[in-house]
């Protein structure tokens, strides 16, 4: 059976995140309200918004919230609008029934009731759930990163293990042939791309990369083919150090995409990450095991953009 829970705080956006990490991806906001505290007659109060939070049964399909960050949506969009609309409508109705000095035609200021509850702005939970699905269409797919693709780019995958070979090879496999890619008369130049290894990765009937010179080699021979290469790195384990981390950077790379594990423990996960990109610049994520787990949130606190996930493009930048 579901289960509901209350939060405050100062922002939605705050709220929105809050409910994700505390209760996981399946959790969505079903009902909001500003608060009004204390006040004279109405006045000199302090806002704050409640949200009920509903946290689904493991077998029951909801449609889960994902956490409001700057890069993903909009500054003033939705949910945020609606509320900072009825403030404003409501402060505007204190303003219009309050003459100069304070005081009604008729006499005192009229206001609430000594002890009567604090008004409250609400948005049912019907209305707001259509809100929320507007707030999932307007992230724009455009900002979602994808694999570069033209003749001569070099697009490094870099992870720990197996993971970086995977996601690489998902790529390709994705993309398709060449052919298949656009109208026939204008067929997509780059869309099929030359895999190669490089770190601990080694592919078979495949070049190794193991520096500048292979790299760019690499590139040479990707324009003649009229693709990009695409090279899955290893950087060894974390127990070791990342061994092959400093020969990664040297492969000088147009786009650096590091894969990640949704299922491992999120401060793992930014340790070893942390130390990447402080060697080399990271432009996208690409996660595994998020439909595994119901934590998959925590890759958000990375701050890297989503740009594949369990070997597919993301839908959004943000799981």
């Amino acid at each position: 059976m579901a289960q509901q829970f209350q939060l405050r705080g100062a922002s939605l956006e705050d709220l929105t995140r809050e409910a994700a990490e505390t209760y996981g991806a399946a959790a969505r906001i079903v009902r909001a309200e500003r608060v009004l505290d204390g006040g004279l007659g109405g006045f000199l109060g302090r806002r704050h918004i409640e949200v009920t939070v509903l946290v689904p049964d493991d077998d029951e399909p909801v449609v889960a919230l994902a956490p409001a960050v700057p890069h993903a949506l909009t500054a003033r969009t939705g949910i945020a609008a609606l509320l900072e609309e009825a403030e404003t409508a409501e402060d505007a109705l204190h303003t219009a029934a309050r003459p100069r000095g304070g005081r009604t035609p008729g006499g005192p200021a009229e206001g609430p009731a000594h002890g009567a509850p604090p008004r409250a702005v609400s948005t049912e939970a019907t209305d707001f759930e259509a809100l929320l699905q507007r707030l999932r269409r307007e992230v724009d797919a455009g900002d979602v990163p994808a694999p570069l693709s033209a003749p001569g780019d070099l697009v490094l995958v870099l992870g720990v293990g197996g993971a970086a070979r995977a996601v690489a090879q998902s790529m390709a496999e994705h993309a398709g042939p060449a052919d298949q890619q656009g109208p026939a008369e204008h067929p997509r130049q780059g869309a099929r791309w030359e895999l190669y290894g490089a770190g601990a990765v080694v592919l078979a009937d495949r070049p190794h990369l193991a520096g500048r010179w292979d790299a760019v080699t690499a590139r040479a021979a990707a324009v003649e083919a009229g693709r990009a290469a695409l090279v899955a790195c290893s950087l060894g384990t974390v127990a070791d150090g990342l061994p092959h981390l400093e020969g990664a950077a040297e492969l000088a790379a147009d786009q650096v995409w590091l894969v990640v594990d949704a299922r491992h423990k999120p401060e793992d996960t930014a340790d070893w990450t942390d130390r990447v990109r402080g060697a080399l610049p990271v432009d996208a994520l690409a996660v595994l095991g998020a439909g595994e787990t119901r934590t998959a949130h925590t890759v958000n606190r990375l701050g890297l953009p989503l740009g594949w996930v369990d070997g597919s493009p993301a839908p959004r930048t943000v799981l």
